[in-house]
């Protein structure tokens, strides 16, 4: 996997003591192992509220006793399907962050968690740092865009998610020149633009090939357009102009 990029880091993002204090988190995990690994490095990154439970299914009658705020858990299919256990976890509770981890974190079922609600994912065998880096960006991170409900494919859902992270970063760095606001927004627009990008890199299906064919593509459909608003309402007026009598609003 590519290196990241060093100034994207989402190093000046974390959760302080007292956050990590409030956060009550639920491992599941199938082998036993992995499970205690999980918990070792949990306690040294300073969590001191969690469980686990083998599988998807105990998972969830443990939540209907234990309410918690944050579930790791294996991406890979125990006594239930992931998705079906992660659409029954947002049922009991739509703000648990949920975090599938798995050995192959290209594969395509971790995605599709994603695209249900999951917020990033940490590879197999968890260390501490990969861990902690996990939690801290799916606490404070932004959701992922709905934007990716309503692309054509994988690829091109990926490109857009980075581009709105970026036009988004760049317009905040603009702002931050005039405003104090603005500056405290810089490290998690940065950190953002940095998960995006990793992730796009990890689950572009044809590799790193596939994934530049597909920034080509958006970037050619995006230059088709008006590159300022003044174009852009132009190009509004045009349409309102085109639209047929019979169908233009009232």
């Amino acid at each position: 996997m590519s290196p990241k990029i060093p100034i994207l880091s989402s190093d000046s993002l974390t959760l302080s003591p007292g956050e990590r204090s409030r956060i009550s988190i639920m491992i599941v995990e199938a082998d036993a192992n992995d499970r205690n690994n999980t918990r070792v490095a949990l306690k040294a990154l300073g969590y001191t509220n969690y469980t686990d439970a083998p599988n998807h299914l105990a998972a969830l009658e443990k939540m209907r006793e234990r309410p918690v705020t944050h579930i790791i858990f294996d991406a890979k299919k125990t006594n239930m399907p992931t998705n079906e256990f992660l659409q029954k976890v947002f049922e009991m509770d739509k703000k648990i962050i949920a975090i599938p981890s798995s050995y192959e974190p290209n594969v395509d079922d971790v995605f599709d968690l994603m695209v249900t609600g999951a917020r990033g994912f940490v590879s197999k065998p968890v260390t501490s740092d990969s861990l902690d880096s996990a939690i801290v960006m799916a606490s404070k991170g932004d959701p992922i865009s709905e934007v990716v409900l309503h692309a054509k494919d994988r690829n091109e859902a990926l490109v857009a998610l980075c581009m709105a992270s970026l036009d988004k970063a760049a317009t905040i760095l603009r702002q931050s020149t005039q405003f104090e606001t603005a500056k405290r927004e810089i490290p998690r627009a940065l950190a953002s633009l940095n998960r995006s990008a990793e992730m796009a890199r990890t689950f572009c299906k044809g590799g790193e090939e596939g994934l530049l064919n597909a920034i080509e593509a958006f970037c050619l459909e995006r230059s088709k357009g008006p590159a300022t608003k003044l174009g852009r309402l132009r190009q509004r007026l045009k349409s309102d102009r085109n639209v047929p009598e019979k169908d233009a609003p009232q």
